[in-house]
């Protein structure tokens, strides 16, 4: 009896040593609760019975909260790199070559003046001048 707990602890303790990234909750929480499940079995019914039942329980608790746990991250991580894509701005540079001067005229400075409803506030505004 002993020595099928044993076995249980020592091989969810590596089934953890193994699923050390944060992205593997489901392996660990599988491995956490084998192992928890493999002590409360063989506590409760004190043979090898209930140490496989124990260990079959708390493998399926955990993989289930541990999976739980993943999805949360997946999608705190989604949500973070859906507000990065939101904020990216991009920035377009004219080459020399296409830089263009402007054509003969002058800078005039238009009054304010009603349009319909609307108020139009009084602005700077570019008048061609016309070539002879």
């Amino acid at each position: 009896m002993k020595k099928i707990v044993a076995f249980a602890v020592i091989l969810s303790l590596l089934g953890v040593g193994c699923a050390s990234s944060s992205r593997y909750n489901t392996q660990k929480g599988a491995a956490i609760g084998a192992g928890i499940g493999a002590i409360a079995g063989q506590a409760i019914g004190r043979n090898t019975k209930s140490t496989l039942i124990g260990t079959g329980v708390g493998t399926l608790l955990g993989t289930i909260f541990g999976n739980l746990e993943d999805q949360r991250a997946q999608d705190q991580r989604e949500s973070i790199s859906q507000i990065q894509a939101q904020h990216q701005k991009t920035y377009y540079v004219a080459p020399e070559a296409q830089v263009q001067t402007a054509p003969p005229g002058q800078w005039v400075t238009v009054p304010g003046r009603w349009s319909g409803n609307i108020w139009v506030p009084a602005h700077q505004e570019w008048r061609p001048v016309q070539p002879e």
